[in-house]
């Protein structure tokens, strides 16, 4: 009992709380928050192994990295802006390929 009440604590978990869950329940808490765990190493090992990877590819090569804004505006993808009309032409055309009839 004393481990599986250090657990819920490590969880942050309130006793009230813990004290509302089956063992079962309580137990698939626990693996789910020992897999968000494992994730976020994942991710922290991943982000380490890029940035080394981009170190030494700066450091060593002749190329020169490109500023953070270039980095970031290529994740992005720019948001068309569109008209009314070409809004309901996209609509009736999501209509029809989805075998929707107009009335």
């Amino acid at each position: 009992m004393k481990a599986a009440l250090e657990t819920a604590a490590t969880i942050g978990m309130s006793l009230l709380e813990f004290w509302e869950l089956t063992p079962y329940e309580f137990s698939l808490v626990a693996e789910s928050y020992s897999e968000k765990l494992q994730r976020e190493y994942e991710e922290k090992v991943a982000l380490a192994y890029m940035n080394a990877l981009w170190t030494a590819q700066f450091m060593f090569g002749k190329r020169k990295p490109p500023s953070l804004e270039e980095i970031l505006k290529k994740g992005k993808k720019e948001q068309k802006k569109m008209t009314p009309e070409q809004i309901f032409e996209e609509v009736k055309r999501m209509n029809a390929a989805l075998g929707g009839t107009v009335y």
